[in-house]
């Protein structure tokens, strides 16, 4: 299934290029926030299904075209992004984590806004984001997939050249658009061989394969859960190819497509029109 929220985060099944509201197959989440929304749909989602599919057969969906679409996991307990995870040039670094306030956390035709700050540039990096379904602590590899409920597409939109912590690099608010919807693993047969493609503006800037991770998902979940408990509707980003990375700028429009997954499109915005060349 493809999870979706939309509009006023309403929680929906996407079909087809049509979204069917299951609002009322969730109203036992223990709070009506979305991550709340989000996380009981994990958690619960084998016994819902047959709710979902009554809704899908039995009620009229409305138009994807007509909806406002809102990212699909909006506030993780834990964001976590893989660093150094792509093949580059033979050239390759241990494996390590970085940790992403929640906050940035953006969806489709929203707009990432570029701090006024002293910085080389700022980054697109695009990634295949892991949503966790079963949480624990010192997952085993072996294990690990038994623990993923699905994926998502996501932008690691980042700061060159700033602070001595990731938190400046990475953090700010804006600088994690997702989405558009949230794939159950069972529609993904093999996520170490997807096509990652990301344009700014009509320019592809970057199109790579999952198949060149350095580090796989089962590695990935066993690193991440060996230093905290990951909890269910937690999110890893994977990483990012290096090639064709460049910068971002005011006016920009970024569009990111995972294959079978899906895509998005977010602009940028600088207050102050700062412009760095693309190499």
């Amino acid at each position: 299934m493809r999870f979706i929220f939309f509009d006023e985060f309403k929680p929906g099944i996407l079909q087809n290029e049509t979204v069917w509201d299951i609002s009322s197959v969730l109203k036992a989440a223990p709070a009506d926030y979305p991550q709340e929304k989000v996380k009981y749909f994990i958690e619960n989602y084998s016994r819902l299904v047959p709710d979902i599919q009554q809704i899908i057969e039995t009620q009229e969906g409305v138009p994807l075209a007509s909806v406002k679409i809102r990212p699909p996991v909006p506030k993780p307990v834990h964001l976590l992004g893989a660093m150094n995870n792509y093949k580059r040039d033979g050239r390759f670094t241990d494996l390590d984590f970085f940790i992403k306030s929640s906050t940035c956390i953006i969806g489709d035709q929203e707009t990432v806004e570029l701090p006024p700050i002293e910085v080389d540039h700022f980054a697109h990096e695009a990634e295949l984001a892991v949503v966790i379904k079963k949480g624990g602590k010192k997952i085993k590899a072996a294990d690990a997939m038994d623990h993923v409920f699905g994926y998502t597409a996501f932008i690691d939109v980042s700061s060159r050249g700033v602070g001595n912590t990731y938190f400046l690099r990475k953090s700010f608010d804006t600088f994690g658009p997702m989405g558009p919807v949230l794939v159950t693993a069972d529609e993904v047969d093999d996520p170490h061989n997807l096509g990652v493609k990301l344009w700014v503006n009509e320019t592809l800037r970057q199109d790579f394969r999952t198949s060149d991770m350095e580090i796989q998902i089962p590695q990935l979940i066993e690193e991440a859960s060996a230093v905290c408990a990951l909890e269910p509707g937690d999110v890893i980003s994977t990483g990012t190819h290096h090639r064709g990375l460049g910068p971002i700028q005011d006016g920009d429009t970024l569009t990111i497509e995972i294959e079978k997954i899906g895509g998005f499109k977010v602009s940028v915005a600088d207050p102050g029109k700062r412009k760095w060349e693309t190499k």
